[in-house]
């Protein structure tokens, strides 16, 4: 992926580091049929109180509907573009089915206009084809997972993400996965995957260079909790610089933040974890 840094003609742009999108996307503008307009919540609930810190003031944007399902079985489609879509980090694809519908997908890494994907139980091993992960080999990366057969894909959506298919388990019903996180679990194998990495890998790589870009993302700026008084955050107060003076860090409500289960521990999906990712406290 391209990397484009900008001269330093100013404070602002010294530091950016963004990825050269004309390089790799095909068109500007969405197509129109397959977007939605997004009401702006700015982080408040529905009685305008704030529900979600830090949030607000973004810039306008359309949301794409993707087919994360990927249900048109059998019926081949043709990859038509590679877009930008400014809710999610990965970039999209817009495929026209042999039947002359059309949807968008996620867009699998080295993706080319003129591709040809398909859905399908016999389709190949072959970069943006989908199958269910029952049915392909161990050792391949997929990615836009179902946890559930006829749901959608759930895991690895986002830039650069990808699932490693270990294999079958004892019994043969479930296939073995491992996460990015270092998660190995169990899923059905009626569940579909497609096969390949999402695009757009080096996105970790950027850099936004200045606090405006960040509002322009609707992200407001944080405080820290050391930096405030006592009576507005437990981490306030005291002489200078020091450290929270807590067994652990507390939210501004006095809620621990760190160390603590969150995972239901009745939660159904619990028996299909076979080991838990790295450094989780669960």
């Amino acid at each position: 992926m391209p990397i484009k840094t900008l001269r330093p003609r100013s404070s602002g742009r010294r530091n950016i580091i963004t990825i050269d999108y004309k390089k790799h996307l095909t068109v500007d503008k969405p197509h129109k049929q397959l977007t939605k307009s997004i009401h702006n919540e700015s982080g408040r609930s529905n009685t305008g109180k704030i529900a979600v810190r830090h949030k607000g003031g973004r810039n306008k944007r359309r949301y794409r509907e993707i087919d994360f399902k990927r249900n048109i079985f059998d019926i081949p489609a043709v990859i038509k573009t590679i877009e930008y879509d400014p809710n999610r980090t990965c970039f999209i694809s817009l495929v026209v089915y042999k039947n002359g519908k059309k949807s968008y997908i996620l867009s699998p890494k080295d993706i080319k206009i003129g591709d040809v994907v398909v859905s399908s139980k016999t389709a190949d091993i072959k970069t943006g084809n989908t199958l269910p992960i029952g049915l392909i080999p161990e050792g391949t990366f997929v990615h836009n997972v179902e946890l559930t057969p006829n749901h959608g894909g759930q895991l690895a959506r986002s830039a650069g993400a990808s699932v490693q298919v270990l294999g079958k388990d004892e019994t043969g019903e479930y296939t073995v996965i491992k996460l990015n996180s270092g998660e190995t679990r169990k899923i059905f194998n009626a569940c579909l995957a497609t096969i390949g990495l999402v695009s757009n890998e080096d996105h970790g790589i950027i850099n936004l260079g200045k606090a405006g870009k960040s509002r322009h993302l609707g992200i407001k700026p944080t405080v820290r909790g050391s930096a405030m008084n006592p009576n507005d955050h437990p981490h306030g107060g005291g002489e200078g610089r020091q450290g929270v003076g807590r067994p652990a860090p507390l939210s501004p409500w006095g809620r621990r933040l760190v160390g603590v289960k969150t995972r239901n521990p009745h939660r159904a999906s619990n028996k299909l974890i076979i080991k838990r990712a790295k450094g989780k406290v669960l």
